[in-house]
């Protein structure tokens, strides 16, 4: 049986967070994000990291649709992602500006594809 000071100092406290969220991440752009019959104009805003799924290695980009935040994945060695590359370059500060997207289908599955 342990003591009764060894179970009090085994009590684990837990700090707030903090308040300016930078933290946080914004949602996954999804193809019911946008609209179903026009494109839609996204803005990238010069922010992205690396990123890794089951479905490959690539780029999650922040963006903006009117004044909601999103996070935009594009997988290495697809159309979107030549597209924005010869578009903006190497460096992703430089991904800046508006794209046009629509929605496509791909064996069954939707998905954001950027058509400028």
């Amino acid at each position: 049986m342990k003591s009764e000071n060894t179970q009090k100092a085994s009590k684990l406290v837990v700090p707030p967070p903090t308040p300016n969220g930078k933290d946080e991440l914004a949602p996954f752009l999804k193809a019911v994000d946008i609209s179903m019959n026009e494109t839609t104009e996204i803005t990238l805003l010069g922010d992205g990291r690396k990123s890794s799924s089951r479905y490959g290695e690539g780029l999650d980009v922040a963006c903006r649709i009117g004044n909601k935040n999103y996070t935009l994945t594009i997988k290495y060695d697809t159309p979107n992602h030549r597209r924005l590359f010869k578009r903006f370059g190497v460096e992703i500060e430089k991904w800046k500006g508006i794209v046009k997207v629509e929605r496509k289908e791909h064996m069954g599955k939707e998905y954001v594809a950027v058509v400028d």
